[in-house]
């Protein structure tokens, strides 16, 4: 039980399951797909066209400091989220908390995911001599976990831009929804109108 604190697969088991459409509770079968296959299929590649790095020491620094980032973003979002839940519930508010859940737990994950990049080329970099080009199996891992970084970041900043425009809708969503003629609207039936037409996302 002691090494369940270094469990971290269960972080990523977590953020897996919390990969559904937000408007269907559906699992988003194609994104679970993507992000299994992404990583080996970057480093398969990587060994099919015999890619050796030349250095990995600034690729450790980028990686460690993104890590931090991703982290950084997390307890941003987990805030807003504590201030969202000690508010009425509302159909709108609960979209909004499924989506900073979302947004939440895959920043926490690509923290991870960065962090574990990092650790990996320190390592790699420590053991590889000065001058040398990286062999192809590090240099296939390596990509492999990076391609996994840039994915976790771009499915991360999509979640936060669907939960900013579901909360502030931009003013052209709004004039459309408003029949075109600049009736205005109260922001929040607004946003439920927009949600309610991005619900599959």
């Amino acid at each position: 039980m002691g090494m369940s604190r270094l469990n971290v697969f269960a972080l990523i088991i977590d953020q897996f399951r919390f990969l559904r459409h937000v408007g269907t509770g559906k699992a988003a079968v194609f994104v679970r797909i993507f992000l299994v296959a992404v990583g080996p299929v970057a480093g398969a590649i990587s060994v099919w066209l015999g890619w050796q790095l030349n250095s990995v020491s600034e690729l450790a620094a980028a990686l460690g400091l993104l890590a931090g980032v991703f982290i950084s973003a997390f307890a941003l979002v987990f805030s807003l989220r504590l201030t969202l839940a000690s508010r009425p519930t509302s159909n709108l508010r609960q979209r909004a908390s499924r989506l900073m859940d979302e947004s939440a737990l895959t920043l926490l994950t690509a923290g991870l995911v960065a962090g574990a990049d990092a650790i990996w080329v320190t390592v790699v970099s420590a053991a590889n001599a000065p001058d040398t080009p990286v062999s192809v199996w590090p240099t296939a891992i390596t990509v492999g976990l990076s391609a996994l970084v840039a994915a976790y970041f771009l499915l991360a900043v999509r979640r936060l831009h669907v939960l900013y425009v579901d909360t502030f809708p931009p003013f052209w969503k709004v004039q459309q929804l408003a029949g075109g003629l600049g009736t205005a609207i109260e922001m929040e039936e607004a946003a439920r109108r927009v949600s309610t037409r991005t619900g599959h996302q």
